[in-house]
């Protein structure tokens, strides 16, 4: 590794730091401030959704963007016009005395499609300051340090709002952003553009997105089993309340300490791939984290206690960000820099119409317990995962 590859990872490793902490802060600041403006707690769940599906809807237009255009300059671009934004929230929006939930639900709608953009365009930059070998190795720590960072985001917007206000959480994230912009300003990265002397039109690049996963047979199963097995965590935040409290009669307490487990199974999982083990990153290791990612989903149905459904529901969390850190690292050592941005946003796209219909499944089916979605949806992603692995060793 270079000395400037060196600088330039230090630098991404910075800018990730303050990507968590604002990423972290504006999840609390969205949940909390939903439910205080409205009274209702079935607002957070569409606040969510509304995010889910303008990441599907914008996706080949977003992705397009970051293949024609600068990674560093969108990655600004993409904070500068997030922090603007929660900076008119914190100063405008909760100062009036009635405000209305349709601002905050399209600049969730926009922060999102930032993100997105500021997601695959990072990606980007840690492809071209990283060799093919250590792609994974790399990939595994970013996700590490954005992980730990989200945590940290979470607890300190927690305490912002809870001793200041809630405009203060919004404007905590906001500087966050801002803050993150600073390393990007010394990172060395050239505009990125197509490799033809001719250069398409943006429609004739945006069509040509879906190309690529045609034309690659890898990348097509990547984004089916990404697909698949990541919005398992999707259906956690939409139902694993209500088996705490409706299957096993627990309180917020019991909640709290389930759902705490979840990212404990993530920093391990990435503290796992960060070491660089060969066994762990080798051909078809994704198919079998998706399984046990499965089998983990099902076995939260099946929990008797409160300690147990913790477990397995740590399982689960480390298991899904295996598998999702393989496939991140996969899809970086399968493209190039000319289309990395839209093979992310594609993958993304898969990832959030899946996600929507899992969160949506206690809607559109109403059961009288919550341990049936588990264990179908945890059957499902086994099943599922099995077949395309099974379909992958026939035709390698």
């Amino acid at each position: 590794m270079t000395q400037r590859q060196s600088s330039k990872l230090a630098l991404l490793f910075t800018m990730e730091i303050f990507s968590g902490l604002s990423r972290g802060s504006f999840l609390v600041c969205i949940g909390w401030t939903t439910l205080i403006v409205t009274n209702d707690v079935g607002r957070v769940g569409q606040a969510f959704i509304v995010s889910m599906l303008t990441m599907f809807l914008l996706g080949p237009f977003i992705g397009t963007i970051v293949d024609r255009h600068s990674h560093k300059w969108l990655v600004i671009l993409a904070h500068l016009s997030i922090a603007m934004m929660l900076g008119w929230l914190g100063f405008a929006w909760v100062a009036t005395a009635m405000p209305a939930i349709w601002p905050l639900f399209l600049i969730i709608a926009a922060t999102s499609a930032l993100r997105l953009m500021h997601n695959s365009a990072h990606d980007g930059l840690i492809q071209a300051a990283t060799s093919p070998s250590r792609v994974m190795t790399t990939v595994a720590r970013f996700r590490a340090v954005h992980l730990i960072a989200t945590a940290i985001g979470t607890v300190l917007s927690g305490l912002v709002i809870e001793h200041i206000s809630p405009a203060s959480g919004f404007l905590f994230s906001a500087a966050c952003s801002l803050v993150l912009c600073l390393p990007m300003l010394f990172i060395h990265a050239p505009k990125t553009a197509p490799a033809t002397k001719t250069k398409p039109t943006f429609f004739a690049d945006m069509r040509a997105s879906f190309a690529i996963f045609t034309e690659n047979r890898a990348l097509r199963l990547l984004a089916l089993l990404a697909a698949v097995s990541l919005p398992v965590g999707q259906l956690s935040n939409a139902a694993l309340s209500s088996l705490v409290r409706n299957d096993l009669g627990k309180g917020s307490d019991a909640f709290g300490f389930v759902e705490g487990a979840w990212p404990v199974g993530g920093m391990l999982a990435a503290a796992l791939l960060s070491l660089g083990l060969a066994g762990m990153t080798k051909r078809n290791m994704e198919y079998i984290f998706a399984t046990l990612a499965g089998l983990a989903t099902l076995g939260l149905s099946l929990a008797p206690s409160i300690p147990t459904l913790a477990l397995l529901h740590a399982a689960m969390g480390m298991f899904v960000w295996l598998c999702r850190i393989v496939i991140d690292g996969r899809i970086l050592q399968l493209t190039t820099s000319e289309n990395v941005g839209r093979t992310k946003v594609g993958v993304e796209m898969a990832f959030s119409l899946a996600a929507l219909i899992m969160c949506l499944s206690p809607t559109l089916a109403p059961l009288p317990s919550a341990a049936p979605y588990f264990m179908f949806w945890g059957g499902l992603v086994t099943l599922v995962a099995l077949l395309i692995w099974a379909f992958d060793r026939k035709n390698p």
